[in-house]
């Protein structure tokens, strides 16, 4: 967790009291994690990042056709409209799975556009005509 805030390994091996064998065995993971943002093509300095993707938000009538159940069971949760023979309750793990399927449909089609550069042969699927 330390590292993952740019915190640097003698800071971390100090406030855990770890040796050299324990920290790199069971804490620092073996990638360098400098080597390997400059060869995913971020910045080594600093935690900036740009995924140009992100950029643009597909329009919703186009994220409503991908897991289009998905916006009913939002509305229900978010107004706790459930009967008491309905399968699910308004949990906070339910909540989050479901931000999370929204989330990931708009995801989905931004990373679409760029498979289907990559991949003509995806363009034949059926998920893939919807866009």
């Amino acid at each position: 967790m330390a590292g993952n805030v740019c915190a640097n390994v003698d800071q971390i091996r100090r406030q855990g009291r770890w040796n050299n064998t324990t920290i790199n065995g069971t804490y620092l993971t073996n990638l360098p994690r400098d080597l390997v943002r400059s060869m995913a093509g971020f910045p080594t300095y600093g935690r900036f990042f740009y995924l140009a993707r992100a950029a643009l938000n597909p329009p919703t009538s186009l994220c409503k056709k991908l897991f289009p159940a998905i916006g009913e069971w939002h509305d229900r949760l978010a107004t706790k409209e459930l009967g008491s023979g309905d399968p699910i309750q308004p949990t906070v793990a339910e909540n989050a799975f479901v931000q999370v399927v929204m989330m990931f449909r708009k995801t989905f089609i931004q990373d679409s556009v760029l498979m289907m550069e990559l991949h003509p042969l995806l363009s034949h699927l059926a998920t893939f005509n919807l866009l």
